[in-house]
């Protein structure tokens, strides 16, 4: 009774406040129309000299809090709402104002709740109806697109010429891939906008995706109008880049205001180049790509490739080992339509042949997790049975055996999307089954991990577990060798990046036996833009690169090593490109949005702490939305070779997968193949070190590449000029040793754990 009495009181109070003005009435007519029109700093100051002639506004007050959670101020947003009155905080403008806090701090399912509950009670609530179609755009998938454009023309039936849902309408338009129609509503956005600089930038964006000669013009208005709008003057310039170079590059007489001045340094030279063979070799699908793992399924001595994308069959394609490959999808049983995001494989039986496990997320429905079992002539969908098919929003996953008892066990991202689900660490039962061990190994972390990774950071013989999650501090599980695990992320000196944090690795970039990590970091577009025209990162959005001291800690070493940029990495792939015995670095690049349009890039690492980017002088630099990038000898030539999974979120962004075909080095190499026995069959947590010319180059045996993948399952030792193998030194997961002398170049050869002898499997010309 009391608090109905205080209610009641503070209600009184609030309505005995001065009325509104005609000034204070004309005012926030005034504004309200500019926020329609998308100017909310113009708007801003009208709404302040409304609530200084009217303190009881609660309109113009939910209106400037709606503006400060559009322009990313959330503090400032929550402050406008906690100001508002009991009574008034149940109107629907506030409600909605409410929800898109929700939606900003990434709680997109309450946010949408809030809002089915206002359009239940108001169902002509404008407010309600647009912050509904961009939940439904934030999802992503083609149901709630279809759903954002019946809001979006609900909304202009009412108010034709509303900017926001003129927008919106526009973006769901052409996420959708129905370019014509996109190309008649940016026609009508810019006849109703003609001085708005994000309208003639969303239509070129559009013109561009369609081929449309218009693009070219929208864009160069939009750089002309948004003069006092630096991040959209950038965007548009970056797509007029895009633009020129589809018609044959800038023409010498454009004016320097509508060109993109990137910051050059000087040009990295490369032995190395790719050639793009993706169509002619078979394996050019698109599928909006994402994991890929490399594997030898059928046992014939050539590596095959299996790859996953969004609402499309995978695909498992045989090397034919003539330079092509074929679809074997169907005649394997992996014609799997539900898609996937990760892709790895292992031999999780320790049969001999290695199985395939995918993931999949709550960003494209609840499908269940799958195990492929490769029962050598098809491959069963048992992750049922098995025990691994809980779906909780998962996404990359990494074989490790945490146990040490030969048997690989699997641990998986969860939570991504934003349920909370904890991550799982399914401890393999050797009856074909895994249990989740996540809660008392003390692995099952409740954020929202995207990135895993596993490698023994601390040499002591056990596999260490590394977490990459969204918006909270990553985490890495150090293995104590009793079944559980502790966070050591903060003494080891690993918990950044905190905001866009994606995909992680472990890699030894100097050859010193232990293991580095990576993190890359998917900033900002306009971040990536400001670093790309001033060679800088922007803090703290750019990648990580953590050098281990060996003594339990790391030291940030990315500023020296020259990858202090920010990047829009959805996946990074790590191997030796040039044979010269250190591993480079590439780089799957893009994001969600139509206009985010940026190049993959490859890194490659000179052996004495720093990268260089040779990108443009590989021919590796795929404008595509980049997610897995794997790597193997594919061809048996003796250089790795590349396979980039390209494609967006949206039904539109759809691009060709390319694999790059290594057109050769002068270095030496020599390739093992590993094979446990006492250890797991496929030797992950194994690491062998040649000894050549008075150097050793290291390779570690690992799981988790990029985006969820694997590379082939060979170990690639690049031995740059060297002129013999004095040795070759393999220790196994469980510490046992193998020594071997006086090996040759340029081999691929098979080390089966216990044996005195090597098998030599292969010589390349």
């Amino acid at each position: 009774m009391r608090r109905r009495g205080g209610l009641l009181l503070a209600g009184l109070l609030w309505s005995c406040q001065p009325a509104p003005t005609p000034e204070s009435d004309r005012l926030y007519g005034k504004a309200l129309a500019l926020m329609h029109q998308g100017h909310y700093d113009e708007a801003t100051p009208l709404l302040e000299r409304v609530l200084d002639l009217a303190p009881d506004s609660t309109s113009a007050q939910i209106r400037l809090g709606e503006i400060h959670i559009r322009q990313g101020r959330r503090q400032s947003a929550a402050r406008a709402l906690d100001q508002l009155s009991p009574p008034a905080r149940h109107r629907p403008e506030a409600r909605v104002l409410e929800a898109r806090l929700l939606a900003f701090a990434g709680f997109p399912h309450e946010a949408e709740l809030i809002v089915d509950q206002v359009l239940n009670e108001h169902p002509a609530s404008l407010e309600g109806r647009l912050l509904l179609a961009e939940l439904y755009l934030q999802a992503a998938a083609t149901m709630n697109l279809e759903r954002a454009t019946a809001m979006c023309s609900q909304a202009l039936a009412d108010q034709p010429r509303h900017r926001d849902a003129m927008h919106l309408l526009l973006q769901a338009t052409l996420r959708l891939g129905r370019f014509d129609a996109a190309l008649e509503r940016s026609q009508a956005l810019i006849e109703a906008f003609p001085d708005v600089s994000s309208a003639h930038l969303l239509a070129g964006t559009a013109a561009l995706w369609a081929g449309d000669d218009r693009a070219i013009p929208w864009l160069e208005r939009s750089v002309d109008l948004a003069l006092e709008r630096p991040t959209e003057r950038l965007e548009a310039l970056w797509l007029l880049k895009i633009a020129y170079d589809r018609s044959s590059g800038y023409p010498a007489d454009l004016a320097p205001r509508y060109r993109f001045h990137t910051y050059a340094p000087p040009a990295a030279p490369s032995t190395v180049r790719f050639s793009d063979i993706a169509a002619r070799a078979g394996v050019g699908k698109r599928d909006r790509g994402r994991g890929s793992a490399w594997l030898d399924y059928d046992l014939d001595g050539d590596w095959d490739l299996f790859t996953v994308g969004i609402q499309t069959a995978h695909a498992l394609f045989r090397n034919e080992g003539d330079g092509t490959f074929a679809d074997a999808t169907a005649q394997m049983g992996l014609a799997d339509p539900r898609g996937g995001w990760a892709a790895t494989a292992a031999d999780f039986d320790n049969d001999g042949d290695d199985d395939l496990f995918t993931s999949r997320d709550a960003w494209e429905g609840n499908a269940p997790n799958s195990l492929y079992r490769n029962d050598l002539g098809s491959f069963n969908d048992i992750g049922i049975e098995a025990g691994m098919a809980d779906s909780a929003d998962s996404f990359t996953a990494a074989w490790l055996d945490f146990d040490d008892d030969g048997y690989l066990d699997l641990y998986v991202a969860n939570g991504v999307s934003g349920t909370g689900g904890e991550n799982a660490l399914l401890h393999n039962r050797q009856n074909g089954t895994f249990l989740d061990v996540a809660p008392p190994a003390g692995v099952a972390d409740p954020s929202k991990t995207i990135g895993t990774a596993a490698g023994d950071y601390d040499g002591d013989g056990h596999i260490d577990l590394y977490a990459v999650n969204i918006g909270q501090l990553n985490r890495l599980y150090r293995n104590l060798g009793n079944g559980s695990f502790a966070d050591a992320a903060a003494t080891a000196g690993v918990l950044f990046p905190v905001e866009g944090g994606y995909v992680a690795f472990f890699f030894d970039l100097d050859n010193d036996g232990l293991l580095d990590l990576f993190v890359s970091t998917m900033s900002a577009f306009p971040d990536v833009l400001n670093s790309q025209v001033t060679g800088e990162a922007i803090e703290p959005n750019r990648p990580f690169l953590y050098h281990n001291i060996g003594d339990g800690t790391f030291a940030d070493i990315t500023g020296p090593a020259g990858l202090a940029q920010s990047f829009g990495s959805m996946g990074a792939g790590a191997a030796d490109i040039d044979n010269d015995g250190f591993v480079d670095i590439y780089l799957a690049n893009g994001g969600p949005q139509m206009a985010r349009l940026e190049p993959n890039a490859l890194y490659r690492n000179r052996g004495d702490g720093t990268f260089a980017d040779i990108t443009s002088a590989s021919g590796t630099g795929s404008l595509g939305k980049g997610h897995g990038a794997t790597f193997a000898d594919f061809d048996r030539d003796g250089d790795l070779d590349l396979y980039a999974g390209l494609g967006g979120h949206y039904d539109a962004d759809v691009w060709e997968n390319k694999l790059y075909r290594n057109d050769g080095v002068a270095n030496h190499y020599i390739s093992v193949e590993l094979v446990g026995t006492g250890a797991n069959r496929n030797a992950i947590g194994a690491r062998a070190t040649a000894f050549a010319n008075g150097r050793a180059i290291c390779s570690h045996r690992q799981s988790g590449f990029g985006f969820g993948s694997s590379n082939s399952p060979a170990l690639h030792l690049g031995l740059g000029a060297a002129t013999r193998i004095d040795s070759l030194h393999v220790v196994w997961p469980g510490g046992t040793r193998q020594h071997f002398y006086d090996l040759p170049l340029d081999c691929a050869i098979r080390v089966i754990e216990g044996q005195t002898h090597y098998q030599t499997i292969r010589r390349s010309p």
